[in-house]
């Protein structure tokens, strides 16, 4: 009897194994890991900024390099996942992510030099097992025709917490510190770390040598995406280091107006999140009309970020921003994770392809910020990220030619 027992409960699991894996990895990832990122994810660059003195060519070219490190590190990372399993991977990952909260928690001014060469450690590290990692399981526990709400249930989540997090975070800086900030983030991210250990290990195995993935980066085969994520990575540079820094000098340097304002933006757009995504599943050809649509308005959001000078222009251009962001990001997306799907075996080669040009992507924007912003004013370079939301166009356009 129990051994019957055993042997429906391990068909079921082996049923259910997507539906599980996508549970447990949306619980670790977006709902966990998420709190963290939320309450931290504007107040990073902004602590870097203050740290090095505001100088933002130091904290540009700094992100920079741990974009270029990143896929430096890649591909060893990834024979080294080989051999302790992406699941696993993604554990080690959690691991190094706390260690980052750790040395951000003793970070300043006076030990900055003492602690930078750690914290990029750590950094490059945890992004080297959690990105690929997290991108395969993704891809692997969702199916075609359901992908589009996934990743809408994905952003939408992001979205919620993103709701939520920078008006805390503001609080506790401008009340404890950044101190407990990074105490705060650093305890969910251990709980995230433990319950990654949950995720069920997929099947795959990265196979291509370094020179053979640069070689791949080339590919024609592979070129839609390579140049898609390229411009994807251009302009998140934007959107992850350089706009939250503008808001910091916009608000001169009031971090719970920046939160206050962030999350206010944000929580009007969390309903249409979920619409969108429902939508793009349930027409053909969706997926594209929308990106085509948005990336064209995403583009003009960032050209009007150029002209905000108070809180009132950061609202009502951050609202327009963000909505039309939504049917940029979703079918860009899951055009991706579709096609990912659509790899069979070389899923993780796939996976490190798009990584490594999103990061290129972003070394070559924040590297090009960095040296305007000694000739122009910080602003101005959007005009560079609105030319990448256009060019994110090119991850359909070149896959259906």
């Amino acid at each position: 009897m129990e051994s019957l027992l055993q042997a429906i409960n391990r068909n079921m699991h082996k049923h259910n194994h997507d539906d599980n894996g996508f549970i447990h990895l949306f619980v670790s990832k977006r709902l966990i890991q998420g709190s963290a990122a939320a309450l931290t994810a504007i107040f990073v660059p902004i602590f870097l900024y203050e740290t090095f003195d505001q100088t933002f060519y130091i904290v540009g070219a700094y992100f920079a390099l741990l974009s270029l490190l990143y896929c430096l590190f890649l591909v060893p990372g990834m024979h080294l996942t080989n051999k302790i399993g992406f699941s696993k991977a993604l554990v080690v990952g959690g691991v190094f992510s706390v260690l980052q909260y750790l040395i951000f928690y003793f970070l300043s001014a006076d030990t900055l030099w003492y602690l930078l060469i750690p914290l990029t450690i750590t950094i490059t590290g945890f992004r080297v097992f959690h990105w690929v990692p997290y991108n395969v399981d993704f891809t692997l526990f969702t199916k075609k025709g359901e992908r589009g709400r996934m990743v809408s249930l994905s952003f939408a989540t992001i979205a919620f917490l993103g709701a939520v997090g920078p008006i805390l975070a503001g609080f506790i800086i401008a009340n404890a510190g950044y101190e407990a900030l990074f105490g705060v983030a650093l305890a969910l991210l251990v709980v995230a770390t433990i319950s990654y250990a949950l995720v069920p290990e997929p099947h795959v195995h990265y196979d291509w040598g370094f020179l053979e993935t640069i070689k791949n980066l080339g590919n024609k085969k592979y070129r839609a995406m390579t140049l898609g994520e390229f411009a994807n990575g251009a302009e998140i540079g934007f959107t992850a280091v350089v706009w939250p820094i503008f808001l910091y000098e916009v608000f001169a340097g009031d971090v719970f107006s920046i939160g206050m304002v962030s999350t206010i933006v944000v929580g009007i757009t969390i309903v249409l999140q979920l619409f969108v995504g429902k939508y793009l599943d349930s027409k053909k050809g969706a997926n594209e009309e929308a990106l085509k649509i948005g990336s064209m308005l995403y583009a003009v959001g960032w050209i009007l970020k150029i002209f905000v000078l108070s809180a009132a222009h950061v609202f009502f251009v951050g609202l327009y921003h963000n909505i039309v962001r939504i049917f940029t990001k979703t079918p860009f997306s899951a055009i991706l994770f579709d096609m990912s799907a659509e790899q069979g075996k070389y899923i993780d080669e796939f996976s490190v392809l798009r990584e490594m040009s999103s990061h290129f992507g972003r070394f070559v924007s924040l590297t090009v910020v960095a040296i305007l912003t000694l000739y122009i004013p910080l602003g101005w370079t959007f005009v560079i990220a609105a030319l990448a939301s256009v060019a994110l166009n090119v991850i359909y356009r070149v896959h259906n030619s």
